[in-house]
């Protein structure tokens, strides 16, 4: 079916590399493209979705997600409603509205993932710092962060109950949630497992720095090294039940080796794929987008 519309959905750049090459990919598969920001999308009721008060774009095919952007709670709820908005309107989502919000928020992910039967760490969500304080007395290793976040940006691990308390007692104050996990035991290393369609597609080892004291976090983004990854059936199946769970399309599954087996830190809904590519020679988008046309032509 060629000449089809995709929307891309992005924030502040365009030419974000992730954002251009699924652009490119549309574009070599025939198609037509429409990238745009959520608050430039106008929503009437029924079904009609106007861009920049003047293009009419409720012909869409299909949209990707990179993002929602930032905003108030107001802002965000109405960007939400309006990927859902798509949808009802016969407009195919990738990664499907519900799947992204929930992937985007860690304590909903874990939540998912623990009902399934899916290992995460012991990990504490809540809003009472003195709460949060007992936990870290009992755990003892921990790290604490963001509710919504990425690339391993704003964590902080403490084994020191005073140096804990200091950070969430600043977190507390500045009206957050508390997002406090037990510390792993683990190799130098994790598992980045990127799934399309139900299918591995291929993973990788991300190692923690060499020469940077004290750092434990493994992102290829700050500096950890990256090498093709041959997984075991127990944690491939573990990576495709938790694409499963939360009915992803495609995901980066961030895995731990821990003593009792995989453990699930959190799943992507708008995954990096450089590094992947890089290491594996795979042209990753090329492959999400086969899956949104496979998607969008039911």
């Amino acid at each position: 079916m060629p000449g089809r519309l995709f929307g891309v959905i992005y924030h502040e750049n365009v030419n974000n590399w992730a954002t251009a090459g699924l652009i490119e990919a549309i574009k070599a598969k025939g198609h037509t493209t429409k990238p745009f920001r959520l608050p430039d999308i106008a929503a009437e009721i029924p079904n009609k979705f106007t861009y920049l008060e003047e293009e009419d774009v409720s012909d869409m095919d299909g949209v990707m997600v990179r993002t929602v952007g930032f905003g108030t709670g107001d802002q965000i709820t109405f960007r939400i409603s309006l990927l859902e908005h798509f949808e009802d309107a016969g407009i195919y989502v990738m990664n499907p509205a519900y799947s992204f919000r929930r992937a985007k928020d860690k304590y909903a992910t874990l939540t998912a993932l623990n009902k399934a039967g899916i290992r995460v760490p012991r990990t504490y969500i809540g809003e009472n710092l003195e709460a949060a304080i007992k936990f870290v007395a009992d755990v003892g290793d921990v790290v604490i962060k963001p509710l919504i976040g990425a690339r391993g940006m704003g964590a902080i691990r403490s084994d020191h109950p005073e140096l804990a308390y200091r950070a969430m007692k600043f977190i507390h104050q500045l009206g957050q949630v508390l997002y406090v996990q037990e510390m792993v035991e683990k190799p130098n290393r994790d598992i980045r497992a990127f799934i399309i369609g139900g299918k591995l597609i291929g993973s990788m080892y991300r190692y923690i720095p060499e020469g940077i004291e004290g750092e434990w976090r493994t992102n290829v983004h700050g500096g950890g090294n990256a090498e093709l990854a041959k997984l075991t059936q127990e944690y491939e199946e573990c990576a495709i039940l938790t694409a499963e769970v939360l009915n992803l399309d495609y995901t980066g599954v961030d895995i731990i080796e821990s003593p009792e087996g995989p453990c699930v830190i959190e799943a992507n809904a708008a995954p990096s794929w450089s590094a992947l590519s890089r290491v594996s020679g795979i042209d990753i988008a090329s492959l999400i987008i086969d899956r949104l046309l496979e998607k969008s032509s039911r």
